[in-house]
């Protein structure tokens, strides 16, 4: 099991629909603790008390663009992160970008175009890496086929720092990895390398939130950092800095669509190196 949110600090939901709250705190349950509220009064009265994150449902009636501002006005700590689930055509978020970058929000996602559910499991991780798995996730879902989308989630979401076909297969009900070759045998891909895209989304992400600073210490999902040294060799042809470099240069979307390509080839993309920068749509 992976680091979980303090359970004393829960996730809050807000939202007037009951289907929606369902299947949100279903994604988050195994995480974190998750409690609903129904109305804004309940919310604000609510953060008396400490909070892990809000999620707000952002559509009618919460399709509020000016509900973030309240809430962190209302908030005593300004650590807590909140992400709007809504849908790509609500008008009330289509300044959600400059909310995100002015720190207002940390992420939109949006039930038409995204696997809802992944990504708020991800936000109700631990908080030191929380934004490194949804980076990991969005970059999964762009570019791997969509049938290997709920296997790539499994590893990201669950990975403890013995990221390995072994410890995967350890998880399962059989607990063998005969029977995991044989369940991904029907998708035409082997374990092996779905771990190795999985270590390569996280090496990527990693280097790209950490900036400038250098690869030091240990790495999530990797023995260390020579192991992810070698990883992106093998597979991008690059080096940590050489990321950097490049996200530097070029900019992070640059690093993406190299990622993309790669992981194409990894898992066989017929065309990898055209198609797989062009992101595709993951909703369901």
């Amino acid at each position: 099991m992976p680091p979980q949110a303090d359970v004393s600090r829960p996730v809050l939901i807000l939202s007037d629909h009951v289907a929606m709250k369902v299947r949100l705190r279903e994604a988050m349950a195994p995480y974190a603790q998750v409690e609903c509220v129904d109305t804004e009064h309940d919310l604000l009265q609510r953060l008396a008390r400490p909070v892990h994150l809000i999620v707000v449902h952002g559509v009618p009636p919460f399709a509020d663009g000016r509900l973030p501002a309240r809430l962190r006005h209302a908030l005593r700590d300004a650590s807590v992160s909140i992400v709007v689930v809504t849908n790509s055509r609500e008008p009330a978020w289509q300044q959600g970008r400059a909310q995100i970058e002015s720190g207002q929000i940390e992420d939109l996602i949006y039930t038409d175009t995204e696997r809802v559910d992944a990504l708020v499991a991800a936000w109700s991780l631990h908080p030191d890496r929380c934004r490194q798995k949804v980076e990991a996730l969005r970059l999964a879902h762009q570019s791997a086929p969509e049938g290997l989308h709920a296997l790539l989630e499994e590893l990201l979401l669950n990975d403890t720092a013995d990221l390995s076909v072994t410890a995967w297969a350890a998880k399962k009900p059989e607990g063998s990895r005969f029977a995991l070759h044989r369940e991904l045998a029907k998708v035409g891909v082997s374990p092996s390398t779905l771990v190795d895209v999985a270590r390569v989304l996280n090496v990527v992400t990693r280097v790209l939130l950490r900036g400038g600073t250098r690869l030091k210490g240990r790495l999530a999902a990797l023995p260390d950092v020579r192991a992810a040294r070698r990883l992106l060799a093998r597979t991008l042809g690059m080096s940590p800095s050489d990321v950097t470099h490049l996200a530097r240069e070029e900019g992070p979307e640059a690093v993406r669509d190299r990622t993309r390509q790669a992981v194409a080839r990894m898992l066989g993309t017929a065309d990898a190196d055209s198609d797989a920068a062009k992101p595709r749509s993951s909703g369901r």
